[in-house]
């Protein structure tokens, strides 16, 4: 049974979505409070495509009590808190000290124990550095290179101001961490209203021009983030698109999140109309008349790990809920972007469908193989995985040669054309990185990742994507020690009772040192 909270009592009540005039509401039924309903997509049509492509799952019953889980499934994100201080200020913002009422900013020997509890996981968790600002600790430089000597991944969420320091901002992008950075769009009076502050608007710029111009900078390591609110920047979406197109050779991803109504009104009076997903996925579309922009939701992909152990790579382990985070991708010609839709002869989802109708032919073959005469006796060759990936690699061809417009992909005319046609198979199939080749043999000199994130505010959260959630934020108990986790979308509801019981340890701890090392100087 799905579940939510109670817009009165917030006590955990049945709920229903119901589709009503073209959108969809989570409708919550509380015995003591009544009915109540809040908007959670202004497009029904587009969150139920994403719903056809949901492999579904096996849900357990959640309570909506996660500090008391002990069922949180395996990570793909590990987000941590590791201050509330912060450079800026912004209205909407409840996780910094004034938000929360207390300074939370633990010792590096709290995150290690975390860091030495999660490198246990296989496969390890991306970490993700969070706040309150993370560049406001004298010593992050330090705790990222602790995380990546436990051999994890390393994701910075940062407003970038900081970086607008040329030494800081090459010390940060050194460690090679993934930076995700803060910007929503060119208008100062969009940080004026957002941020409370139209003076950061040139800092920012300042420090994302400063990570272009490093050498250090690898290939796609920073992924922008922008804050989009009804009637206030949402308009502004095919600027910030054009932002990351003249930056594309580092900045590889654009999250769009809809500003998540969480704020205290009695702080910040401003009430903006709800901005769901598909609200950002239609700001995307509206970019590109003339085509269908079509999302897909995130979590579908797992469904491909036959699919992605042929071309080397590994599909996560699990997905999301449908309606959690969305994924589209946009190519740059070299000049502009131009939506998946401009090379593909149907649409995405029918598209996706087939790709998944075709993973499921080859993990059936690889079972076949596994059990039948001519599989064991290629195994006993050790040719059996050779064989069948490369029967995958070309039916994986075959079904791109299909659902493609080659007339569109390839460069070249005439001979040419057929030339590169022949080439660019070959160079993929031999391994070869994937971009280069591209490059090299069509008009996709480079792409965009966009995902759309969904709302983490009280009034939509809904248990079904609780406990399909595979980013969570880590936390320890430093009495016991021991690691829990809660999801992203829930975190608000907790995160001030077990962030106050952690600062509250350490400033015991401190207070109890200070104490023993007067008295041992007394002594």
């Amino acid at each position: 049974m799905n579940n939510s909270f109670c817009d009165s009592c917030n006590k955990v009540v049945p709920a229903e979505r119901v589709e009503r005039d073209g959108k969809i509401f989570l409708v919550k039924n509380c015995p003591d409070c009544g009915t109540t309903e809040t908007l959670i997509s202004n497009s029904a049509a587009r969150s139920n495509r994403k719903r056809s492509l949901d492999p579904g799952a096996d849900y357990r019953g959640c309570d909506g009590n996660c500090p008391a889980c002990d069922h949180h499934r395996q990570l793909r994100f590990a987000f941590f808190d590791i201050t509330n201080r912060c450079n800026m200020s912004c209205p909407m913002c409840c996780d910094n000290i004034p938000g929360l009422g207390f300074e939370f900013e633990p010792p590096m020997e709290y995150f290690d124990k975390i860091f030495k509890h999660l490198s246990e996981f296989k496969p390890r968790p991306t970490i993700s550095f969070f706040g309150g600002e993370p560049t406001m600790r004298d010593d992050f430089i330090d705790m990222i290179k602790l995380a990546r000597s436990y051999g994890f991944r390393a994701r910075v969420f940062t407003n970038c101001l900081k970086l607008a320091d040329m030494d800081y901002c090459r010390e940060i992008v050194r460690t090679h961490a993934h930076l995700m950075l803060s910007y929503d769009g060119s208008s100062p009076d969009t940080y004026r209203v957002m941020r409370g502050n139209a003076n950061v608007l040139p800092l920012k710029l300042k420090a994302i021009d400063n990570i272009g111009k490093l050498k250090d900078i690898r290939r796609r390591q920073a992924t922008v983030i922008s804050c989009i609110g009804k009637g206030l920047n949402d308009k502004d979406v095919p600027g910030i698109l054009q932002f990351c197109h003249d930056r594309r050779d580092f900045i590889g991803c654009l999250y769009l999140m809809p500003l998540a109504h969480t704020w205290d009104r009695s702080k910040w009076d401003f009430e903006p109309d709800r901005m769901t997903t598909e609200d950002c996925e239609m700001a995307i579309a509206d970019a590109f008349p003339g085509y269908d922009v079509d999302f897909l939701p995130l979590g579908f992909t797992p469904q491909f790990s036959t699919l992605a152990k042929y071309v080397g790579r590994e599909a996560p382990p699990y997905g999301a809920h449908p309606n959690c985070e969305s994924l589209y991708y946009l190519v740059s010609d070299g000049e502009k972007w131009v939506p998946m839709e401009h090379y593909l002869k149907r649409p995405v989802t029918e598209t996706a469908k087939d790709l998944v109708a075709l993973e499921k032919r080859l993990a059936a073959r690889e079972k076949k193989w596994e059990k039948g005469l001519i599989g064991r006796m290629f195994g006993r060759l050790h040719l059996r995985d050779p064989i069948l990936r490369l029967r995958g690699l070309l039916a994986l061809l075959f079904f791109f040669v299909r659902q493609i417009r080659l007339g569109r992909l390839l460069k070249g005319r005439g001979l040419a054309r057929v030339g590169h046609a022949i080439a660019l198979p070959f160079a993929l199939i031999a391994g070869r990185r994937s971009h280069r080749a591209l490059k090299r043999h069509s008009t996709v000199q480079g792409h965009l990742q966009i995902i759309i994130l969904p709302l983490e505010d009280n009034a939509i959260i809904e248990t079904e994507r609780l406990e399909r959630c595979p980013t969570a934020h880590a936390y320890m108990n430093p009495r016991t020690e021991e690691v829990k986790f809660v999801p992203v979308c829930a975190w608000r509801m907790h995160n001030k009772k077990i962030l106050r019981d952690v600062a509250d340890y350490y400033t015991a701890r401190g207070a109890a040192t200070v104490a023993s090392e007067g008295t041992a100087a007394g002594v």
